[in-house]
């Protein structure tokens, strides 16, 4: 295989494994049961204060770790999936943004939104995180 074919290959691959990444969400888990109208327990309610961001590291039914950003504000909690949109590195808090180590790109925590491409570029440059549904029954808090 030369270069070219390998740089194909990965063009074609790496976008699939980000879908695969947010289409399966709700075949994840938390180490915590699944429930099968609400989705998969995260966390808590009570351990989520207005004001944070917790990074949850889940699995799909086929293995593939998946990590999930929580965020709670005055209007509820927010959820998005923790793999950058440029080359799925997984975000870390920083504040109130979400940055990629790999070649920093910036995310609003809350909605996913990009506030600075990679390396610099525009901000239209990648896509948002995708979100989430969040549902708070019970005192748990459930994505899918």
């Amino acid at each position: 295989m030369n270069r070219r074919q390998i740089l194909a290959l990965a063009s074609m691959t790496i976008p699939g494994f980000l879908m695969t990444k947010l289409d399966s969400a709700q075949a994840l888990t938390f180490g915590k049961k699944f429930h099968s109208s609400l989705g998969a327990l995260v966390t808590e309610s009570s351990s989520l204060k207005v004001g944070d961001i917790q990074i949850f590291t889940g699995s799909t039914s086929s293995g593939k770790n998946v990590e999930v950003v929580l965020t709670r504000t005055k209007k509820g909690v927010f959820a998005l999936n923790g793999a950058c949109t440029h080359q799925g590195c997984g975000v870390a808090a920083e504040g109130t943004k979400l940055v990629c180590p790999c070649h920093g790109s910036t995310f609003n925590a809350n909605s996913g939104a990009v506030i600075r491409g990679p390396r610099g570029s525009s901000k239209n440059s990648i896509r948002p995180l995708a979100k989430f549904k969040v549902t708070e029954y019970k005192g748990k808090i459930y994505i899918k």
